[in-house]
């Protein structure tokens, strides 16, 4: 009778966990999580360039034009207006208002981590009703890329974060596609993957979503 009464409960919580019950801040990746795109950067490089004239064929990271720069002739193409006209609305993933809606219903608090541009970044937010928001940018004036986000140290902006809005890490979850998002996990109390990009990234997550449905998430996280 008592294993039977066991068996009965775990049924019942299997249908009603709640993997949100006390978090108070969710922090997204941009790149390949609110944005199908798994690099930013690219886009913006190429798009200011207009043609693919310069390096054929090339990938461009924040590391590269970082450590790089670009030429000169293009950095008049990089300014904040011209990079959020880069923007590709149709790039972003599914749901991405009905997932920050819904969160902000439970009063959880939203933000963005992100390698990619802090204008892009910005700009979702706006969009999105999304509460804080980092990113690396250009400075055009003094023609050079500003790292803020370190890619493999995303755990520092977590920190600064929950010390602004005053939340614990496990208050925290974090959701990123790529194994070096998983910085995030050290300041949080989970992990999800979402669309990751690789087998390790699933490997060390607390969740893992294969969709390009932000809300896909919630559905994971939350089942009634």
């Amino acid at each position: 009778m008592i294993g039977i009464e066991i068996e009965e409960n775990k049924k019942y919580n299997d249908h009603e966990r709640d993997y949100l019950e006390g978090i108070k801040l969710v922090v997204f990746d941009m790149d390949g999580v609110l944005l199908k795109n798994r690099n930013s950067w690219d886009v913006i490089i190429n798009r200011s360039m207009k043609k693919h004239s310069y390096g054929e064929n090339m990938v461009y990271t924040f590391d590269y034009v970082h450590r790089n720069g670009v030429p000169e002739r293009l950095y008049e193409h990089l300014t904040e207006s011209k990079i959020k006209s880069y923007l590709n609305l149709n790039d972003m993933s599914s749901n991405v208002l009905r997932t920050i809606e819904y969160l902000k219903q439970r009063k959880v608090k939203t933000a963005i981590v992100s390698a990619g541009s802090h204008v892009f970044a910005g700009y979702i937010s706006e969009l999105m009703g999304i509460d804080y928001y980092i990113g690396n940018e250009v400075d055009v004036d003094n023609h050079r890329f500003v790292k803020n986000v370190d890619p493999e140290k995303k755990d520092v902006n977590v920190e600064s974060i929950q010390s602004i809005f005053g939340i614990f890490p496990e208050e925290t979850l974090s959701v990123g596609d790529s194994f070096m998002d998983l910085s995030m996990k050290r300041k949080s109390k989970y992990f999800v993957a979402f669309n990751p990009s690789s087998y390790r990234t699933m490997e060390y997550s607390d969740f893992t979503v294969n969709s390009t449905n932000l809300y896909d998430i919630i559905e994971k996280l939350v089942v009634h």
